[in-house]
């Protein structure tokens, strides 16, 4: 009778961060390389937008206030350009408030 090899049940962590890259389409390498552009390409206003999230190429930014967030409104198409010339493909949609 021949002995079965079973298959580890166990994932490492580093399978399961790849497998949720892939799946979702959110690699750390864009998501550092945003954090690292976001202060240059936005200049004065990234003091009154931070980083929320992104989820689905959809950029999320809390706004310090009611005027922050309707600039971030106005200039969101702007935005998107700018962050997204830092990538070899466009991943950035559409930038939002987180506030809503």
């Amino acid at each position: 009778m021949g002995h079965k090899e079973k298959r580890a049940v166990w994932s490492t962590s580093a399978d399961l961060v790849r497998s949720f890259s892939f799946k979702t389409g959110v690699q750390d390498s864009r998501l550092d390389l945003l954090t690292k552009v976001w202060d240059k390409e936005l200049g004065h206003f990234s003091k009154y937008w931070s980083l929320s999230g992104v989820k689905k190429g959809i950029l999320y930014v809390n706004p310090r206030s009611a005027a922050a967030a309707h600039e971030l409104q106005l200039r969101s198409g702007e935005i998107v350009r700018s962050l997204n010339k830092y990538f070899m493909r466009p991943w950035i949609k559409a930038v939002k408030s987180a506030l809503k």
